[in-house]
């Protein structure tokens, strides 16, 4: 019956001395993160056996200026249009030669591929509605136009353009009552 149990607490032996060997490894890296050591507190330094930080008074201080600052009312900020990551200002790169040159379908696939990276990117989402239309497909180009405009939050320019592609999608779809609703809709954005 001895055995038993110490064969039972084996594994929990060697965990520990695992941990205690190894200690604390942090996550891998993630590009444009920063990785933090969940040991440490907001100021650096770690946490004691208890758990408990005391922080000195500089450190209250800030703590007191930070709770202060969320306090406040804050205005709206200013539309920062959405940045790209590598892999997908690669793939744009590829596409904008590959319509350039002509071979729609290659600029097609390379944008639904940036789109399948990024997919909430109204400009990604425009410019695959302007290959569209150079495509002869309006009614694609349309919905494509309305999903850029309507992920265009705050950018207004975007919006404009988005609803001016709609327009001449219509009209391509000989719906002209609705490009005119269309490009009065694009005009109530101001342009840059």
């Amino acid at each position: 019956m001895k055995h038993y149990k110490l064969i039972l607490a084996l594994p929990f032996c060697l965990l520990q001395a695992c941990s205690e060997f190894y200690g604390y490894q942090p996550p891998a890296p993630v590009y444009g993160k920063r990785v933090t050591n969940p040991y440490e507190s907001e100021t650096g330094r770690s946490y004691s056996a208890t758990g408990v930080d005391t922080p000195s008074s500089e450190d209250r201080e800030v703590l007191q200026q930070k709770e202060q600052a969320a306090s406040l009312p804050t205005s709206k900020p200013a539309y920062r249009a959405p940045s790209m990551s590598p892999a997908v200002i690669a793939l744009v790169a590829e596409s904008d030669r590959s319509s350039r040159s002509g071979d729609l379908e290659s600029a097609v696939a390379g944008l639904e591929r940036a789109l399948r990276i990024d997919p909430r990117n109204p400009t990604l989402t425009y410019k695959l509605a302007e290959i569209r239309m150079k495509q002869e497909k309006p009614r694609l180009a349309e919905d494509l136009a309305k999903k850029a405009a309507l992920l265009a939050a705050g950018d207004s320019a975007l919006k404009r353009k988005s609803w001016l592609l709609i327009s001449e999608a219509r009209k391509m779809q000989q719906n002209y009552h609705g490009a005119k609703e269309a490009k009065i809709k694009a005009e109530s954005f101001v342009s840059p």
